[in-house]
């Protein structure tokens, strides 16, 4: 997992071609400026998924991973919550489901704070439940890139 400023996004564009092509997308987009919905980039290699909701309590929430997908998620507006943890550290709750690669989890973790701003990168190896509020909900505008991993 990676979490920094996407003004640092060039400090990871080492990394894989790939993240630095999402990053890239992120910085020369006006995405503020765009209505939620999924947007093509390169496929089912990259695409969008720029989402606007209200943040809630982990007790409404699940773990979530993936297997095929590193989810690159910025934070446009808002702040949110996001509780991560490795997978072996938790249990299947809900099968693995290949044609959403989406597997749900249950179990302890750690959160972190994603500012307006922000970014976190997760791998495959990377469970995380995103979407938590800062104390109390909150309208946020949020940008998920998924980048084909496998």
């Amino acid at each position: 997992m990676i979490i920094d400023q996407l003004e640092n996004a060039a400090i990871y564009a080492g990394l894989q071609d790939k993240l630095k092509a999402a990053l890239n997308y992120l910085q020369s987009n006006p995405l503020i400026d765009w209505e939620p919905g999924r947007y093509e980039i390169d496929g089912s290699d990259m695409f969008l998924l720029l989402q606007q909701y209200e943040t809630r309590e982990a007790e409404d929430s699940f773990w979530e991973a993936h297997q095929n997908y590193i989810d690159v998620q910025y934070m446009l507006q808002g702040n949110e919550n996001m509780g991560f943890a490795h997978v072996n550290r938790l249990k299947v709750k809900k099968a693995y489901d290949p044609t959403k690669d989406f597997v749900v989890l249950e179990g302890e973790g750690d959160t972190l704070t994603v500012h307006e701003g922000s970014f976190a990168i997760f791998y495959p190896q990377d469970a995380h439940m995103p979407c938590l509020s800062c104390g109390k909900p909150e309208m946020v505008k949020k940008a998920v890139i998924k980048v084909r991993y496998v």
